[in-house]
């Protein structure tokens, strides 16, 4: 997991390998007026993003999960989060692997870390960081942010 500012992600283009990764960068940058709801394509299914704007909830409200094939970028543009971290390995799977969205749940858990999002911040979850996005901060009623799915093979793990 990696938790930093907008202003520093430039900083870890050098986690992408075979690919230039400054138009997703510039993108994120620029994408404050994107319509929720939208997917965009930047190198096929290897690297796309969602802009999102849910609402958050309870703890108990959201499912712990992970992915095996995707390492999510979640870069916050407005309102406000928490999302729940803890080893994946720590966690007992719920369910069976979802091939197709390349989802694990896992049954409910203690986190051991609690990232507070809000504008500003992004954070990499990566295949071992198991994570309950979309809890309320206790400030906002929703987060404004975007999901950029990057495949496995395109970072230098």
């Amino acid at each position: 997991m990696i938790l930093d500012t907008h202003t520093n992600l430039p900083q870890y283009a050098p986690l992408f390998t075979g690919l230039d990764p400054a138009p997703v960068f510039d993108w994120l940058a620029n994408s404050r007026e994107i319509e929720p709801g939208t997917k965009v394509e930047f190198y096929g299914d290897k690297v796309f993003a969602r802009v999102l704007r849910p609402e958050t909830g309870g703890r108990e409200d959201f499912r712990w999960e992970a992915h095996r094939e995707y390492i999510d970028l979640q870069y916050i543009l407005g309102g406000g989060e928490v999302i729940e971290w803890t080893p994946a390995e720590s966690l007992v799977a719920e369910g069976a692997y979802e091939v197709a969205t390349d989802f694990q749940y896992y049954a409910p858990a203690s986190a051991d870390a609690l990232l507070t999002m809000h504008d500003g911040l992004f954070t990499f979850l990566f295949p071992q960081d198991g994570h309950k996005p979309l809890v309320s901060d206790g400030k906002n009623k929703e987060v404004h942010k975007v999901v950029v799915k990057i495949h496995r093979s395109m970072l230098s793990l």
